[in-house]
């Protein structure tokens, strides 16, 4: 009797577990899951989506899915996409935010329907390491059937060190006396932080001194009566900013209308470049409440138009006026009468972006930053939080006499950077990933001519080219980059992969390395002793690095007789900490009396070897040099040379 029972307890938890499974996995088929498909035509499901966290504090780069409901489910259902890992995960219009990510529903009728989401990731303030969070999907059916699947978002951090402005900043509160606004501390730091985000994309360096007093500007009282005349009560040869608080009836910026222009060297700069700017704050003390918190992750908070003001974002836009946006400077009247045909504009935008009488980017979707979906404004493709600069109002800023730093990311038009492929080994495995910069990097590789060699493949993804050589011989292709903009242009190299043959011979086994410092705990043995590194991180083999120290650095083999050289090959050393790729690098030789850079391309790829062909060099020393980028110290895993 009692196994009886025990049999049935034990039928009955068997049901029971049947149908809750059921509950949760609807019909006994398998249901397949949804699929997302990027502008490429690629199925993102297993590989996962990449964003990109631009240099500097700039709104990002969106990457638009199309979702594919699977047809073996009951319509019509809904799918609920969840961006989970940060608050600052955000998808378009109608979404929701919230403190670990964004969250979004869409509804379909039919297997037949497929419905576009845009996926982007808020700014981080500052310096940071990539990132990994997770896209979850969840489809339920109208017989209340559920199936869910996740997948990767890859986050790549592009500011590795900080950003700062070249163009030194001052900052003048003396006449914050009536409603003393700026004595708060976050006020304050918030503020600077938005003015500072402005010069941070400006390569500029600083102007000719101007005098204490040699400055007049001008502030208003509240409701913009009662002029007050204002100079500068110290030194600069930057910007100088005065702020004040007022009560009514608006914020705003301007630049100082005195008929002085900045000089370098005693020559008037172009623009002409005004010296001074004021901002004025102002905000309803009634019905909102200033937030000053400038961590990333409180970013959500920032509902500018419900009750809370947001300090940075509002000084950022109306700061924008001091900066550029205003018809006190030469440059932006003529961009105004010119229509807005800047070519950078034209080229970015897709179209001419006028301003409207205010000197405002119109607010209208036309006129939102094309791949970000963000403005200065009001109303963003995303939920309006916090305003962002943008690639947009920065290219059109530029119109004012401002000089943009080209070399940071935003600006970078993608490339690919690898030169050449090692040899592969017949019936050996294979691996080399192609590099490339610029652009926004959510990559498509594709062979577009030629062919690899039998029994490899290009991973569309990640560039990754693998798999076992079949046979030996000696295969030439064309391989196409696109980045995630779709009015870019596609970027092709060819490559000249060889299989088979004797492998070249490392002549660097042979010499004795040396180097212009090491870090106590790591070697310079390193440089050539013939171990190929797991990755740029890697922790298990020796190292050779220069932390602390930073600037030009070099790494040099001597062998006891001359050699005859064609091609290097270096593998950086990139902890994603204090020591990072250098920001250039180059090989030199001894020609006997003196060392002679050798011309060629210098690849910078992470996780690879850098590969160098050049011409015929007889020597007896070669050496790397590499340039730190920032604060951060350099270092190599491995050099390698041969004839």
């Amino acid at each position: 009797m009692m196994r009886r029972l025990a049999t049935m307890a034990v039928l009955l938890t068997s049901l029971l577990i049947a149908s809750l499974l059921t509950a949760v996995t609807g019909p006994a088929h398998a249901a397949g899951p949804a699929q997302l498909v990027d502008m490429f035509g690629r199925t993102v499901n297993s590989y996962g989506v990449k964003l990109v966290d631009w240099q500097g504090y700039l709104a990002n780069p969106y990457v638009e899915l199309t979702v594919r409901p699977p047809a073996d489910m009951r319509f019509p259902l809904s799918v609920d996409l969840k961006a989970e890992g940060t608050s600052r995960l955000m998808m378009d219009l109608p979404s929701q935010l919230t403190a670990t990510g964004a969250t979004k529903t869409l509804t379909f009728a039919s297997a037949s329907e497929q419905k576009p989401f845009r996926l982007a990731i808020h700014s981080k303030r500052g310096p940071g390491s990539d990132e990994q969070h997770t896209l979850r999907v969840t489809i339920r059916d109208a017989g209340g059937a559920t199936y869910q699947h996740s997948l990767p978002i890859y986050v790549q951090q592009d500011e590795k060190t900080a950003l700062q402005p070249t163009l030194p900043v001052a900052f003048d509160y003396r006449y914050d006396t009536i409603t003393g606004y700026f004595s708060d501390p976050g006020v304050r730091t918030a503020a600077e932080e938005a003015v500072k985000d402005w010069f941070r994309f400006f390569d500029m360096q600083p102007f000719d001194t101007v005098a204490t007093g040699a400055e007049p500007n001008h502030l208003p009282g509240n409701d913009w009566q009662n002029t007050v005349n204002v100079t500068n009560n110290a030194a600069y040869n930057g910007m100088y900013v005065f702020f004040r608080g007022i009560q009514t009836p608006y914020s705003t910026g301007y630049p100082a209308a005195n008929g002085r222009y900045s000089t370098r060297g005693g020559q008037q700069l172009a623009g002409p470049l005004h010296r001074s700017t004021a901002m004025i704050l102002e905000y309803d003390e009634a019905n909102k409440q200033l937030f000053t918190s400038l961590a990333d992750e409180d970013w959500y908070k920032t509902d500018i138009a419900g009750s809370v003001l947001d300090v940075h974002g509002l000084v950022m836009h109306e700061y924008g006026h001091a900066v550029a946006f205003h018809s006190d400077w030469a440059g932006m009247r003529s961009y105004v009468n010119g229509g807005g045909t800047d070519p950078d504009v034209v080229e970015y935008q897709g179209r001419a972006v006028p301003l409207d009488g205010s000197y405002h980017i119109p607010g209208d979707q036309p006129n939102w930053d094309r791949i970000s979906g963000q403005s200065g404004g009001w109303t963003h493709l995303f939920p309006t939080r916090r305003w962002m600069l943008t690639k947009l109002s920065l290219l059109i800023a530029e119109n004012a006499g401002w000089k943009l730093n080209r070399e940071l990311t935003p600006f970078l038009k993608p490339s690919i950077t690898t030169t050449s492929l090692p040899q592969a080994t017949p019936g050996s495995a294979y691996q080399a990933t192609l590099a490339a910069k610029g652009g926004v990097p959510f990559y498509d590789w594709q062979v577009t001519g030629g062919a690899l060699p039998a029994g490899l493949s290009l991973d569309r993804f990640t560039g990754a080219i693998t798999g076992t050589p079949a046979a030996a011989g000696s295969s030439t292709f064309t391989v196409q980059l696109r980045d995630y903009d779709r009015l870019s242009t596609p970027v092709t190299r060819s490559f000249t992969l060889n299989v088979g043959g004797a492998p070249a011979a490392n002549l660097a086994t042979g010499a004795t390395p040396s180097a212009s410092y090491t870090s106590p705990w790591e070697s310079v043995a390193a440089l050539n002793d013939g171990i190929d590194p797991s990755s740029s991180n890697d922790t298990v083999n020796r190292r050779w690095g220069t932390w602390p120290q930073t600037g030009t650095q070099w790494a040099e083999l001597t062998w006891p007789s001359a050699q005859t050289l064609r091609s290097a090959e270096v593998y950086f050393f990139d902890d994603n900490g204090g020591v990072r790729a250098p920001a250039s690098w180059r090989l030199q030789y001894w020609n006997g009396t003196a060392y002679v850079d050798i011309p060629g391309t210098y690849p910078a790829a992470l996780n690879a070897y850098n590969r160098v062909t050049f011409g015929q060099v007889s020597t007896t020393r070669l050496r790397a040099v590499l340039q730190s980028s920032g604060s951060a110290s350099v270092g190599l895993l491995e050099v390698k040379a041969y004839a």
